[in-house]
């Protein structure tokens, strides 16, 4: 049994697929198998990775009919017996060092579930800026920050088979917004997490993704997760327009409209002020959302 299985859904992606693959290749940690659960690909993402059979400890999972990112993940976590479980996605990269880093703070922190990175934030467009994509590194800071967004970035993780075994498997309902549902969750469930202030992982930005693609669903999905974890803090207390008002993607018709949630959000406000886990967080995402709803009305 391998230390890490590096869990990646892939379905048509030929034209990326090479690169990720290389990037395991390249790892300086061996100690790891890689498991590639086809969703049910019509293009020849499985010839490219049967390529790297000779080279990497390659498994093939291959459904016959497309179960989206969330079923297929689900299926590959079915077929783990690793102790730890690293994702990757089809079209973005790992760093050499980057399992070796996160197998090390595994282990030096025993406490923590979840272990994510920063990531680079590339364009295949050469003239096209990149940028790294910081989230918050504590557990306190994380668990907080989910009341507003995915305080660790799914294609970055190292979890422990443990988490998974204790929280359960990823929600098809919530495909599209799947890790933010998960994490929320085992939030809830006393679980641990940390991100890493290194940049280990490269994620590619382009037109396919299913963010960009399914930007209405996923923004609904994501607001059903918030008002769920919201409502979850509050003791069962139903959260109002808290979702709308922490959602940076939401934009109110007039100021009247935005003084009026704010105004009604004010109370449940305080009240949530003394249920999450670190305050200055919880103050500054509160102080940006009023900014940000004031100033664009």
């Amino acid at each position: 049994m391998s230390a890490v299985t590096v869990l990646i859904p892939a379905r048509n992606s030929e034209k990326t697929i090479k690169d990720t693959l290389n990037s395991l290749k390249d790892q300086t940690f061996s100690d790891f198998e890689v498991l590639l659960v086809n969703d049910a690909s019509t293009d020849r993402t499985v010839d490219i990775a049967k390529e790297f059979a000779s080279r990497l400890n390659l498994r093939i999972i291959s459904l016959e009919t497309n179960a989206g990112v969330a079923g297929a993940l689900n299926r590959g976590l079915a077929d783990i017996s690793s102790p730890l479980i690293a994702r990757l996605d089809a079209d973005d990269m790992a760093f050499p060092t980057r399992l070796e880093r996160q197998v090390a703070f595994m282990e030096q922190r025993p406490e923590v579930d979840v272990c994510g990175t920063w990531m680079e934030m590339f364009y295949e467009e050469p003239d096209k800026e990149v940028r790294i994509l910081v989230k918050p590194l504590e557990d306190a800071q994380i668990k907080t920050a989910l009341i507003q967004y995915t305080a660790l970035s799914h294609p970055s993780v190292m979890l422990r088979k443990s988490f998974i075994d204790d929280v359960g498997l990823y929600d098809v309902r919530s495909d599209f917004a799947e890790d933010y549902e998960l994490w929320c969750r085992g939030a809830l469930l006393g679980k641990r997490y940390a991100n890493m202030g290194e940049v280990l992982t490269r994620y590619r930005q382009h037109g396919n993704q299913v963010g960009q693609q399914k930007v209405q669903l996923q923004y609904d999905r994501d607001m059903t997760t918030k008002r769920k974890y919201l409502s979850a803090l509050l003791g069962g207390e139903a959260s109002g327009n808290l979702a709308e008002f922490f959602s940076k993607r939401t934009q109110f018709v007039s100021r009247e409209t935005a003084l009026m949630v704010i105004q009604q959000s004010l109370p449940l406000l305080f009240k949530l002020s003394r249920k999450v886990w670190d305050e200055k967080t919880f103050n500054d995402i509160v102080s940006e959302c009023l900014g940000r709803h004031l100033a664009a009305t």
